[in-house]
């Protein structure tokens, strides 16, 4: 008795330092300097807004790009501000809420797989797939790294993921939980456009999938899908009626036009990829290669369809609603893998655990492995690329050789080691591998980076024009997806984020508009954007543009990784 009661506290506590490292690592060196050019200055300057003026409703006079940045919901803005009352500004107090809920979101789904999946004859065993899911997502580099910028990103997949197992304990005739998905799909709503509707529409799916197999009638599944739809929206709706009666159609064309219907049918900000429709799929695999069981857990569904568990087909739903609306728009970045990743990680965990038993299992494993090996190199997959697009050279055919080569050696070596192999000792060998992998992934990405690239400057060169009494400063940007819009720069000065200074933006090639204006100003900073470029075939542009600023009597303060400033 003694000795299993001293098992049991041993568990708990090898599983709390387990879930500890794997949630809270990314608080570490979280304040690393300074908050990069794009997204994460971007809403800290809305926070920034709220904590000089008090414009806790609408930021938009002074959001980079107005509605551009102040159309989507402010929840995360708000906790954020909140947040800079309490203990200051700071790059740790602006990217807290990500780190936060990336945190969470270890815990959510360690609970939702430990509730509705984990096997139960061993209830003593570490070996579970509730225990698996915590490395799975640890190794998952996108995760981490958005959970450590100041963005929407992994707050609102935080309260997607809350509607989802609100949801599933709904099922269990508890009511009170259908509300509290509702509530969960609300604040999605609140923390980014329209992208919490991820909930109602995979909750939406799965409901129709249950009165085909009449596991649910008709009208209790209108009554699930329109309360939380309803309670939902309810919570966001003030906000955005606040928004759409102060500004219009301006509004309805930033939000709707441009952030939505843009977004998914002409692709805007350059963010067209060539791979198109595979984009996500390549993302996926390349970021988490066990999201390739995913399809062999659907073959599984499709050939047990009416044996397979609802609380599967939920997830299931969760997961392939996510990936084919983010495969299907236009535009595509990195963080719209982001949605699918965490239903792959739960699917994933209890399909391993599901097949040790099964004569096949070396199959879906042979894939697995094969997935791993091409996640593992840019360069593999781009000289396959090539190879595919009939680009054909020595590295596309050699790779594109070896590639099929080593597939088929995976095949063979798989059926003869995973055919033979006892199931505990599959379980160990999958958990072994999968903690070394997520510990390599956490220790390299974060705890063993050179942080000395993400400092641009920003900071000392805007101390510079704040303490200063021009009145008038030059901006000449580079030539990117949104010219002249700066978030970084607005962040880190406030004469910039209150106006205080007439900035003027002009393209970093247009000599002549920059002759004019710096021919026309005595009192003035000139503040130029470098790119990596500058190193290579825009080196010539800049030693032109430095050698014109200072022809016309401007002189350099002071030059760092992305600015040079110039003085009259």
């Amino acid at each position: 008795m003694w000795q299993n009661l001293n098992k049991k506290r041993l568990n708990y506590f090898l599983l709390s330092l387990f879930l500890l490292f794997f949630s809270l690592h990314r608080f570490y060196n979280l304040g690393f300097k300074e908050l990069q050019m794009w997204d994460e200055s971007l809403y800290g300057v809305r926070a920034k807004s709220i904590y000089y003026f008090n414009d806790w409703v609408d930021q938009t006079k002074h959001a980079v790009g107005g509605l551009y940045s102040s159309s989507h919901p402010p929840l995360f803005i708000w906790f954020t501000s909140l947040f800079y009352k309490i203990f200051g500004i700071s790059e740790f107090t602006t990217r807290f809420f990500s780190a936060l809920f990336g945190s969470l979101t270890v815990f959510l789904i360690f609970i939702l797989i430990r509730k509705f999946f984990d096997i139960k004859t061993d209830n003593s065993s570490l070996l579970k797939p509730s225990i698996l899911s915590i490395p799975l997502l640890g190794s998952i580099y996108l995760f981490n790294f958005y959970s450590r910028q100041a963005q929407l990103d992994i707050p609102y997949i935080f309260f997607v993921s809350l509607s989802i197992y609100f949801y599933l304990l709904a099922l269990e005739r508890r009511e009170i939980f259908l509300i509290l998905s509702g509530i969960s799909f609300g604040l999605a709503l609140m923390t980014k456009i329209i992208v919490g509707f991820f909930a109602p529409i995979s909750i939406g799916i799965f409901i129709l999938i249950a009165i085909f197999k009449k596991e649910m009638d008709l009208k209790k599944g209108i009554i699930h899908l329109s309360t939380l739809t309803s309670i939902g929206i309810l919570i966001a709706l003030p906000w955005h009626l606040y928004m759409l009666k102060t500004y219009g159609d301006d509004f309805i064309n930033t939000f709707f036009k441009f952030h939505i219907i843009e977004r998914l049918s002409r692709g805007v900000e350059e963010n067209i990829p060539e791979l198109g429709f595979f984009y996500i799929l390549n993302q996926l695999i390349v970021q988490f290669p066990p999201v390739i069981l995913v399809f062999f857990d659907l073959l599984k569904i499709l050939k047990n369809f009416k044996s397979t568990q609802k609380e599967k087909i939920l997830i299931h739903t969760w997961f392939w609603s996510t990936f084919l609306i983010t495969s299907i728009s236009k535009t595509k970045i990195p963080t719209y893998a982001l949605p699918s990743l965490v239903p792959a990680v739960i699917i994933s965990s209890t399909f391993l655990f599901e097949i040790e038993n099964e004569s096949k299992k070396w199959l879906p494993l042979s894939f697995l492995l094969t997935a791993i090996v091409w996640s593992s190199s840019q360069d593999l997959r781009d000289a396959i690329k090539n190879f595919i697009k009939f680009n054909f050279n020595l590295t596309s055919m050699t790779s594109a050789l070896g590639f099929l080569l080593g597939f088929l050696t995976i095949l063979v070596i798989s059926k003869k080691l995973f055919s033979e192999i006892q199931p505990q000792k599959l379980r160990r060998l999958i958990f072994t591998f999968t903690i070394l992998i997520g510990t390599f992934v956490v220790l390299k990405t974060e705890f063993f980076l050179d942080y000395s690239r993400y400092y641009d400057g920003a900071e000392k060169v805007c101390q510079i024009i704040d303490s200063s009494k021009c009145d008038t400063l030059f901006y000449l940007h580079t030539k990117h997806s949104t010219e002249g819009m700066n978030p970084q720069l607005t962040f880190y000065s406030y004469r910039k984020l209150s106006h205080s200074i007439v900035w003027i933006e002009i393209p970093r090639e247009d000599f002549k508009r920059i002759s004019k204006f710096l021919s026309s100003t005595s009192n003035a900073f000139v503040l130029v954007e470098k790119t990596a470029k500058d190193k290579t075939e825009k080196r010539a542009e800049l030693n032109n543009l430095k050698f014109k600023i200072e022809s016309m009597n401007y002189k350099p303060i002071i030059e760092v990784r992305r600015y040079i400033l110039y003085k009259f």
